[in-house]
């Protein structure tokens, strides 16, 4: 038997590189603990179809922090944007994404436009860069109540992560420095 055919592979069929998480509207997450104040705490956010596992304050933090720039960027953006009717789906079969953040993401925050699918307007977005994640912020309002769920989840983290004292400036304080 010739070793090529003996060798194990480690190579993942497929790897996702990059998506998009579109943020539009009154925004809704679930927060649970696991672990707390041992070194394998772990923060599970449930944010609509998003399950985001945060595994220090630094991280939490650095999350808040590029939410906390893209109100810059948020000029042109809607104030809301009526969602659409929900998809008559089961549960079962809605698309989910898992992220795992481990430490501060490094972020950009980019004004958008673009025509409108239905033609003769402009629309204007951000885009919040995250590693292999962007963040398309669709309305002021999607913002906003994203913020305050992301402000819960860092108060959370400064309590319950080892690293909480380190990392329990609030981003969103007008006299906040970025790290």
């Amino acid at each position: 038997m010739s070793q090529s055919a003996t060798a194990i592979h480690t190579v993942p069929p497929a790897v996702i590189t990059h998506t998009i998480a579109v943020v539009r509207g009154h925004q809704e997450a679930d927060v649970t603990v696991y672990h707390a104040r041992t070194p394998d705490v772990r923060i599970a956010m449930t944010w609509g179809d998003i399950l985001m596992t945060l595994y220090t304050a630094q991280a939490a933090q650095g999350i808040l922090e590029g939410f906390a720039a893209a109100r810059a960027a948020m000029a042109q953006v809607p104030r809301e944007i009526p969602a659409p009717p929900a998809p008559h789906e089961p549960p079962f079969a809605r698309p989910t994404l898992a992220v795992d953040w481990t430490r501060r993401p490094q972020y950009a925050a980019v004004p958008q436009s673009g025509p409108a699918k239905s033609g003769g307007r402009t629309i204007h977005w951000v885009d919040l860069h995250m590693g292999p994640l962007t963040w398309q912020l669709r309305d002021q309002l999607g913002l906003h109540s994203a913020i305050d769920l992301l402000v819960r989840a860092h108060q959370t983290a400064v309590a319950v992560c080892l690293d909480g004292e380190q990392h329990s400036a609030d981003p969103t304080a007008d006299d906040y420095h970025a790290a």
